[in-house]
């Protein structure tokens, strides 16, 4: 079994040194740096080769915090669901009780998993309300219409005639899926 580490700094100019350091002697044999890359970023070029690196079912993964592979706890259930499932244990040591290699992994797991639900369902009543609100004051969220009641009629006269979504978009200067959408209703 071997301790592999994980540093990120935020910056290219960050000092990485001393979160290798900590890994180093809290026993990673190996760190893999990204410097100057964001935790939300997709791409995160050492962090990919560190995925690859760790073996199933023997190495330890460990990083001097959690935000270090995530920004939200939704992607930090996703990481360890990833690495438990390959049998990768994963130590947060700013966060002691972060720790899968212990006998409560599995309801650390579980836990983590309960607060991504809640906020998920936090977040959507939130919005539902936010809408509800907005609707009782007059207000309706999104982008205002491109299509007018002119530009609907002159679409309706068009397509009347036989004329294609493209026609009638280049012809009213607007997007065919905006044309689209405001015919369908009416085609059905």
């Amino acid at each position: 079994m071997a301790i592999i580490g994980y540093a990120r700094t935020l910056l290219p100019d960050d000092d990485v040194e001393a979160q290798v350091a900590v890994l180093r002697q809290a026993g990673a044999r190996r760190v893999f740096v990204d410097a100057g890359v964001p935790a939300g970023r997709q791409v995160r070029p050492e962090w990919d080769h560190c995925l690859d690196y760790l073996r199933d079912g023997e190495d330890t993964l460990i990083v001097v915090a959690a935000d270090r592979i995530s920004r939200s706890a939704l992607q930090l259930a996703e990481i360890l669901t990833q690495l438990t499932g390959r049998g990768i244990g994963f130590r947060s040591l700013g966060e002691p009780t972060l720790d899968t290699t212990t006998d409560g992994a599995a309801v650390l797991l579980d836990l983590l998993n309960i607060v991504v639900g809640l906020d998920r369902a936090g977040r959507a009543e939130d919005t539902r309300l936010g809408l509800t609100h907005a609707r009782e004051e007059g207000r309706v969220g999104g982008r205002p219409t491109v299509i007018t009641p002119e530009l609907l009629e002159r679409a309706r006269e068009l397509r009347a005639g036989g004329a294609t979504y493209t026609a009638i978009a280049q012809d009213l200067g607007v997007g065919k899926t905006t044309i689209r959408r405001a015919l369908t209703p009416e085609m059905l």
